[in-house]
């Protein structure tokens, strides 16, 4: 088996694309210009920060309550947009795909550290003059959204935490692959058979997995040097000397009763250590309940920024 170059595969059939996406185990590298034109719309934008050309949108009045989402691994900004439809106008959602994922691709400096991800927030709140916000973040999203809440206590009024990393944010196995040697498999044997695997064990209910979200997931995923810097993510995500109970704003917790990778005593956990929490939990949900559930989860999240 050899791995077919971009240049030829964008060739081929749509039928045999699809079924060599599907099913081929040597996927490669998609150019980041090209799937900018599939998967930007007239919100998006671009900002160098911390090394790198994060991709973001900006929606919703200026003068409404300022929403920033995060998304977790593998994932990218698109994960919050049903989120924005039962928003609508009352909240200003400012959603953007961290380095080494999505459009935003890998960073400069080949740096991929929690506290970077700190510090790449920090000085995009204050590219975009922000002001104080209020942080939503799921899974890897969720560890960066509290470490921010308590490093930059000035920049964040309400914090939600939506099946939040705490501190071992990367599965083992995932470790495992990182290693060399192991890590020719993630690098480049990701058909997307394999992804929808994935999506599927995340879900509480997988027939509620779109066949478009599993393409959008695969298709990011292939984004040159994301492969990578997900690797080393793996490698250098490890736990820091921090406890959410350094959390000093309002803080709600969601959490899906069916999460298989962070089971629901973790999000009891947070609200155990941050002083001042609430715990929502979403009964047949698993990891990602703001695509699984995200008209439930939005309301609830409006309720909690007093925007009903």
């Amino acid at each position: 088996m050899f791995q077919i170059p971009f240049k030829y595969s964008i060739a081929m059939s749509r039928l045999a694309r699809e079924k060599y996406a599907e099913y081929a185990p040597f996927q490669p590298d998609v150019p980041g210009s090209w799937l900018e034109k599939r998967y930007t719309n007239d919100a998006s934008a671009f900002v160098d920060v911390g090394g790198a050309r994060i991709h973001y949108r900006d929606e919703g009045p200026e003068d409404a309550p300022t929403l920033l989402t995060l998304h977790g691994v593998y994932s990218s900004l698109h994960t919050w947009e049903r989120w924005k439809e039962t928003l609508g106008d009352r909240v200003r959602v400012v959603s953007l795909t961290l380095p080494g994922f999505g459009l935003t691709g890998p960073n400069e400096n080949g740096r991929y550290e929690l506290s970077y991800y700190v510090e790449v927030l920090d000085q995009f709140c204050a590219e975009l003059d922000l002001g104080t916000v209020a942080v939503a973040g799921n899974s890897l999203g969720g560890a960066i959204a509290w470490r921010f809440a308590a490093t930059h206590p000035d920049r964040v009024g309400r914090l939600l935490l939506i099946d939040a990393g705490r501190q071992n944010i990367v599965p083992e196995a995932a470790r495992l692959l990182s290693q060399p040697g192991f890590d020719l498999v993630p690098r480049y044997l990701t058909p997307r058979q394999s992804v929808r695997a994935i999506l599927r064990d995340a879900y509480g209910d997988p027939s509620k997995l779109d066949a478009a979200d599993v393409r959008r997931y695969h298709d990011l995923l292939l984004r040159a040097g994301n492969r990578r810097a997900v690797l080393q993510l793996a490698k250098v995500a490890k736990p820091a000397p921090m406890e959410p109970t350094a959390v000093e704003c309002p803080t709600l917790v969601q959490w899906g009763e069916e999460d298989d990778w962070l089971p629901p005593v973790l999000g009891e956990r947070f609200v155990q250590e941050i002083p001042d929490a609430q715990l929502q939990t979403y009964a047949g949900v698993g990891h990602v309940p703001m695509e699984e559930a995200p008209t439930e989860t939005a309301l609830d999240a409006a309720a909690f920024l007093d925007v009903t």
